[in-house]
Formats: C-alpha cells, sequence, structure tokens
C-alpha cells in the first residue's frame, strides 16, 4: 500500500490536502475554522495509540469533508474521507458523500501524516505557519505522534 498525504496552506487562513492511496486521489480543502492540521496529526496518533475508531472533521465554509478511521485489526485500518454539504451538521457517516476509501497498516497512516506535517513546519516554520493560519503548530501532537511511530517500529522488528 503506497500512501502519501501533501497539506499545504494556500493563503491567510486556507489549506489544501491531496490523498494519495494506491493509485487514487482526493483532494480537499480546509479553514482556519479549526485545526485541521493538529485534528489529523492526532487522529494517527490515536490510531497508533490502539484506538478502535477516530473521526476527525477538515470545517470548510459551509462543508465538511471528514476523515473517519476504523480499525478493522491490528494490521489493517479503513479509512474513508467524506464530504458533507453542511459544517457543524453533526450527521452520521452514512450522510455522507464518499470520497476516498482505502485500508492501510495502522503505522503506514502514522507515517504519511507525520510526514505531511512535518514538511509543513520545514516549510513555514512556527511563527509563519501561526501567522498563516491562525493556530500554532502542533509541536506536540506531532512529538507523540513521532514517538508511537518509534515505538510501533521497535515492535515490527
Amino acid at each position: 500500500m503506497t500512501l502519501t498525504i501533501d497539506y499545504r496552506l494556500t493563503g491567510s487562513g486556507w489549506a489544501d490536502c491531496a490523498i494519495q492511496a494506491d493509485g487514487r486521489e482526493c483532494k480537499l480543502s480546509a479553514s482556519y475554522l479549526s485545526d485541521a492540521l493538529g485534528k489529523l496529526v492526532l487522529a494517527a496518533t490515536a490510531v497508533l495509540a490502539g484506538a478502535h475508531s477516530v473521526s476527525v472533521g477538515f470545517d470548510e465554509e459551509p462543508g465538511e469533508y471528514r476523515w473517519s478511521v476504523i480499525c478493522s485489526d491490528a494490521d489493517e485500518i479503513q479509512v474513508s474521507i467524506l464530504s458533507f454539504q453542511y459544517l457543524w451538521g453533526n450527521l452520521p457517516d452514512a450522510d455522507g458523500k464518499p470520497m476516498l476509501s482505502f485500508l492501510c497498516a495502522p503505522l503506514d497512516f502514522g507515517r504519511a501524516v507525520r510526514d505531511a506535517a512535518e514538511a509543513v513546519l520545514k516549510k513555514h516554520g512556527l511563527a509563519d505557519y501561526n501567522k498563516k493560519w491562525g493556530h500554532d503548530f502542533p509541536s506536540q501532537e506531532l512529538d507523540l505522534l513521532q514517538s508511537y511511530i518509534v515505538a510501533w517500529e521497535r515492535n515490527k522488528r
């Protein structure tokens, strides 16, 4: 399984995110109304920490893109990206429009999210990220994700 996540700040309070999974691609955007990158980093951390399921949204104006991650077993997760017409509608996943769905290893998901976050930090730095995005860069969350990745890599040996 090849998974890449490309997260880019595109302007003041806006970001684009492209997800490629086994030759399929999905493009999302997010507004500053919530901390999209921070929530994605926390979702990956939760997966590696053993959460059975986690759901996070990229707030849009006026809609929402939702990442739904469900652990099917210790070695595989189901990631579904859904689109909703309205923001904060609190609708169930079944009411969302499917955009992309794929299976992958939890470690692959964690690494892809980490790599995306590290690329944003390298490009913008802490101060510029805050200025462009309106939220602090999720440094502590990224450190925690990295610690879980290291632990998983140790256990794989």
